[in-house]
């Protein structure tokens, strides 16, 4: 008897503990709620996570930051939040920063 594979996902922690932050940048990529993820895993990169080109991911996101991020779209996720966090400590709590006197 031949035993079915069982498939096995990878890790949710990490994105269990950034689910506002990485939604906000999942909105961000892709406006529209049916072309977005069900599930994602700790691997997942806004690559993986939504159908948009490339080109207009990164266009949406130096729009919204309004400044290049130079991270790499294949980041995982929520490394990305990690990175914005480290760009903009305030994040998106405190959105947009504030301008300097």
């Amino acid at each position: 008897m031949v035993r079915p594979k069982r498939i096995e996902l990878a890790p949710q922690v990490e994105i269990g503990r950034r689910p506002r932050e990485i939604q906000l940048l999942i909105n961000i990529a892709e406006p529209d709620p049916e072309y977005q993820p069900g599930l994602l895993t700790d691997e997942a990169s806004l690559l993986d996570a939504v159908g948009t080109a490339p080109d207009d991911i990164q266009r949406r996101l130096d729009a919204y930051f309004g400044v290049p991020l130079g991270i790499s779209l294949r980041t995982p996720i929520w490394q990305y939040v990690d990175a914005i966090k480290r760009h903009f400590p305030g994040w998106p709590d405190d959105w947009p920063p504030a301008a300097s006197a």
